[in-house]
């Protein structure tokens, strides 16, 4: 079974460099802070979302991450060690029946000492880079991702207010604007402009994904391009069909009451090829006439063969 969208640009994420140890440090705090409450104590009977259970340990430490990736599991293991010094470890559980094995980011660190080391990072990112880097931590902690071919739509899970709060600051210093909602597992900020969502996975280093979204959206508008197109021919064709049988009419009225002789000779060619093609556009009518005649020179004599036929009608067909 392949990746969904969400798993596929995580993985794209957690091989972005950090060019500077500070963009290193916010990332790191985003995940901490937007995953707080996923965090397990050791020593615990919780389970993680995916319903894996945790044995007992040391009930110091503290399991920051479990997953199914390992290329997100090594993100932030690499993170952990450097930026903050966490003594942290992966461990790998296979499950039964030869399901994807689970990788722990686990640290002899627990909760307090976490907790302690967020409180010196409080503050909103200074630099341009460090929110980006803060808004792709949080992805990694607490996001997700539709298929752009399905509905667009990106949006964080966030279980405390505080946090909701200061990662919209985030967002909206990146020129981002998006709406809060509340769910039972916590508060949603999401995006639903196509834009914006291909704005926000370039910032934070999703560039497969864009190119995944910048397609999608060509093939759209090339679809609805096209579909104008057909919609404008049909039209445009049914109205030329209306106006030639309608002019056909009017002519062979013309024809009935008045005999072809009391007309010009150009007014009786153009007549005979309405009566011939119907369905003929003014250029192709136009075309068949000797010499040529333009499209203006056309509608002009079958404007003068209806107005003719309305004259005739109007003295009751002498």
């Amino acid at each position: 079974m392949g990746l969904s969208f969400s798993l596929e640009t995580k993985e794209e994420l957690a091989r972005v460099k950090n060019r500077r140890s500070c963009c290193a440090r916010a990332e790191l705090v985003a995940f901490l802070r937007q995953g707080k409450g996923r965090i397990l104590t050791m020593g615990t009977a919780t389970g993680t979302p995916g319903g894996v259970n945790h044995p007992a340990g040391d009930p110091g430490g503290a399991i920051l991450l479990a997953t199914g990736h390992a290329a997100v599991a090594r993100r932030i293991y690499s993170l952990a060690r450097a930026v903050a010094d966490l003594g942290v470890k992966v461990k790998t559980e296979r499950r039964a029946r030869g399901g994807r094995p689970i990788y722990k980011v686990i640290t002899a660190a627990g909760l307090e000492t976490i907790n302690t080391w967020l409180a010196g990072w409080s503050a909103v990112p200074e630099y341009r880079c460090c929110l980006a880097a803060y808004l792709r931590g949080a992805f990694l902690a607490a996001g997700s991702a539709n298929r752009p071919a399905a509905t667009h739509h990106l949006e964080f899970l966030v279980e405390e207010e505080g946090e909701a709060g200061r990662l919209q600051a985030v967002m909206e210093q990146l020129q981002l604007q998006p709406r809060l909602s509340r769910r039972q597992r916590g508060l949603v900020l999401y995006l639903k402009d196509s834009e914006e969502i291909i704005r926000a996975l370039s910032l934070m280093g999703a560039h497969n994904a864009v190119l995944v979204y910048e397609n999608v959206r060509i093939l759209k508008d090339m679809r609805n391009q096209v579909n104008r197109l057909v919609n404008c021919e049909t039209a445009n064709l049914s109205k030329t069909v209306e106006t030639g049988l309608r002019q056909a009419e009017k002519i062979r009225y013309l024809m009935a009451t008045a005999g072809w002789e009391r007309l010009p000779a150009s007014l009786r060619e153009i007549a005979r090829l309405r009566l011939e093609y119907p369905e003929a556009s003014f250029k192709e009518l136009g075309a068949m006439l000797v010499p040529p005649v333009g499209k203006s020179g056309v509608n002009h004599r079958l404007r003068r063969l209806e107005f003719l036929a309305r004259q005739m009608r109007a003295r009751g067909g002498e």
